[in-house]
């Protein structure tokens, strides 16, 4: 196997990166859109390639498939949501040349990607609870309270949300991003819990591993979090990737607001923190892989109850 790992910038991108080159016979190559020398995970990587943003899709597909053709790479793994977007949307391209794109089935990126369309998905169901979202456009009032918060249908990493604090700025809002995809949703404050999800393509078998962010950043990434073994979150993540049929590793993140837990998000990629699932016992990146090559994956068992933090390490690039 000869893998392409996109977006190596990525907080994810070193637990991805080693969890790929732990499979024997296989290669790592790495692609970001900034150089080799700003990029610390291009010193783990057998070949790095320097590719244009993903918002521009035709030369960011263009080059890829060089990439592909040149390095004859068998299966493409994206990190970045925007990047999963523009892989799903091109898959017979790379079908065609006989890359592999290690992602979700498109109906269910479409979904996942769709915050009001996550909403509407689940907005019936018994357990499953959808935090409550309407379009910023639709004129009626949303039949939640002030605050609220705005932002992009189909965002990510909390870029450009609005903090909308009465019906005045609402109207303002709703003026200003008149031609742009948002919605609004009450603007809520709680614990959160982030579950690493594994399904295979054929749902026989389903692992999630949950874990509570202690410390988080302001673009969503956890810094310090506690393990939950058998937390109900659990159960709930794998029937939401059962109902929109993932394959592969996603993430799911559940906002429990005075003991009452709802479906923040679901990110079809490796979650910024998959590698603390990896430390508390299961390889998300291995069983990842079996989900696209027809192997089984493992079952998982509880997690430890511990507490993990990531740091930082500093590292010098030579000419």
């Amino acid at each position: 196997m000869r893998c392409l790992v996109t977006a190596i910038g990525s907080m994810s991108a070193e637990a991805v990166i080693r969890g790929i080159m732990r499979q024997p016979g296989t290669e790592v190559v790495g692609c970001n859109m900034y150089p080799k020398e700003w990029t610390a995970a291009s010193r783990l990587v057998k070949h790095f390639h320097l590719l244009p943003s993903s918002q521009d899709e035709e030369s960011y597909v263009a080059r890829l498939l060089e990439v592909c053709k040149n390095e004859q790479i068998s299966h493409i793994i994206p990190l970045t949501d925007p990047e999963v977007d523009v892989l799903s949307a091109n898959r017979q391209r790379f079908n065609e040349i006989g890359v592999t794109l290690c992602i979700s089935p498109q109906p269910a990126i479409q979904v996942a990607r769709d915050k009001l369309a996550v909403y509407q998905r689940f907005a019936n169901h018994p357990c499953i609870h959808p935090i409550p979202t309407v379009d910023l456009q639709d004129k009626r009032h949303p039949g939640f309270s002030y605050p609220m918060l705005s932002k992009p249908r189909r965002g990510r990493s909390s870029e450009k949300h609005v903090l909308i604090p009465d019906a005045v700025t609402l109207h303002f809002w709703r003026t200003q991003l008149a031609k742009q995809d948002y919605i609004v949703q009450p603007h809520l404050a709680g614990n959160v819990f982030v579950v690493d999800v594994v399904r295979q393509p054929d749902g026989r078998r389903s692992v999630a591993m949950t874990r509570q962010e202690l410390v988080r950043t302001a673009n969503g990434a956890g810094m310090t979090v506690h393990m939950q073994p058998e937390h109900t979150c659990d159960v709930l993540a794998l029937e939401a990737a059962e109902i929109l049929d993932v394959c592969g590793c996603v993430n799911m993140e559940f906002l429990v607001v005075e003991g009452f837990l709802m479906l923040m998000d679901v990110n079809p990629r490796f979650s910024a923190g998959v590698a603390f699932s990896v430390m508390a016992g299961y390889d998300m990146v291995s069983n990842h892989l079996r989900c696209f090559d027809g192997s089984q994956i493992a079952p998982c068992s509880p997690p430890p109850s511990n507490i993990y933090a990531r740091g930082f390490i500093e590292y010098s690039f030579r000419d």
